[in-house]
């Protein structure tokens, strides 16, 4: 642990909760967008782990259990120290936009990737501000974190849960070596996600996960960059926090500082929410999709168990009158995360977010290519 730290205008006091900006990007019209930093250090040492929460303006869940977590009672208690920033894209929650208004990107895609950056080509896209900004703070957890989580929120009626990234390893110096080094990153990874205690979902295969620009998340960043035991939770429905669910997710953290020995006492109970195990490794997936336009109406909700062969929706015209295909039937084995807003459908949109049968790697190398040394 670096018992002296400093995180934009804060800095950690034994014993203290200390408060502080951390100036992001400057607009054009003159004023500086920052970030708010919460350092609250106890007064023995520790590990630190950091908090992050409000990179999607609709999902103010996260926010909430930094602010009930973060006590005087809790710091008494407290060995080592945690690094708070509950809004990371300010310009998002103020207006309540997944993206902030002077970006055209989603910003939980702006992490650094690990590749190598040269001159900015002129006819190319410039990183955004926002990126740069992200690229300077990223320095800062890979120097001072030793783990992290980072809050979200998922889709309509969403139950809580845990996302486990795919941890990366490169082949071309010590393949062998660097597989060990991503199994015992994993282990640790897996044991922090257990202490946390709540529903864990494997990210996307690795393919679809490095198309989405997933690994330049937060926790991703962390976890496969920095090497730290990282993941991110979602905490239900976006926009208005699920109160039950916030207060699971402040005692599966305070569980997982107990685990990393930054808090005393034993583990306490995840009540109010439900946490389900599929008994096999289940991966995020967005499904089944509709065939054709359709009002559909959901018949599952999330935390159900759903079987190959199960109705899932029942589909209708604009009149109310069934289709010819008067149900959508799932093909998967799995566990209902949530479902998709609205009953309102294009063809090929999904219904639901789905937790199905995983069989894919869990450590695995970057695709043939991602690095080209």
């Amino acid at each position: 642990m670096t018992t002296s730290l400093t995180i934009g205008t804060a800095t950690a006091r034994p014993g203290t909760i200390q408060y502080g900006r951390w100036e992001a990007l400057s607009h054009p019209t003159g004023h500086t967008e920052f970030l708010p930093v919460i350092i609250a250090q106890g007064n023995e040492e520790g590990p630190c782990i950091w908090l992050t929460a409000g990179i999607h303006g609709p999902e103010q869940a996260g926010p909430a259990v930094i602010y009930r977590l973060i006590t005087r009672e809790l710091v008494n208690q407290l060995r080592g120290t945690i690094v708070a920033i509950p809004a990371l894209n300010p310009a998002g929650l103020r207006t309540m936009e997944r993206r902030p208004y002077h970006v055209d990107d989603d910003p939980n895609r702006l992490w650094p990737d690990g590749k190598a950056t040269g001159r900015p080509d002129p006819e190319q896209q410039y990183p955004s501000s926002l990126e740069t900004a992200y690229k300077r703070l990223f320095e800062s957890i890979a120097s001072y974190a030793d783990y992290l989580i980072d809050y979200h929120n998922s889709g309509t009626g969403s139950i809580s849960f845990a996302i486990r990234d795919r941890i990366l390893y490169r082949t071309s110096r010590d393949a062998a070596g660097n597989r060990a080094a991503a199994g015992k990153l994993a282990a640790k990874l897996d044991s922090m996600l257990r202490a946390y205690g709540h529903t864990t979902v494997n990210e996307f295969a690795v393919n679809r996960y490095i198309e989405m620009k997933l690994h330049r998340s937060t926790s991703a960043a962390a976890l496969l960059l920095a090497r730290i035991p990282a993941f991110t939770v979602e905490l239900g429905t976006g926009h208005m926090p699920d109160w039950s669910i916030v207060a699971a997710a402040g005692a599966g953290t305070r569980n997982v500082l107990r685990w990393a020995g930054m808090l005393p006492g034993l583990p306490e109970a995840i009540e109010g929410i439900v946490v389900v195990d599929p008994g096999f490794p289940v991966r995020r997936l967005r499904a089944p999709r509709v065939t054709q336009a359709c009002i559909a109406l959901h018949l599952l909700e999330g935390g159900d168990r759903v079987c190959i062969g199960d109705p899932v929706a029942e589909l209708y015209d604009i009149w109310g009158r069934p289709l010819e295909e008067k149900q959508m039937i799932s093909v998967h084995d799995g566990l209902v995360l949530g479902r998709s807003h609205g009953i309102y459908y294009y063809p090929g949109a999904p219904l639901y977010s789905l937790a199905v049968r995983d069989e894919a790697e869990l450590i695995a190398p970057y695709p043939e290519g991602y690095y080209r040394d």
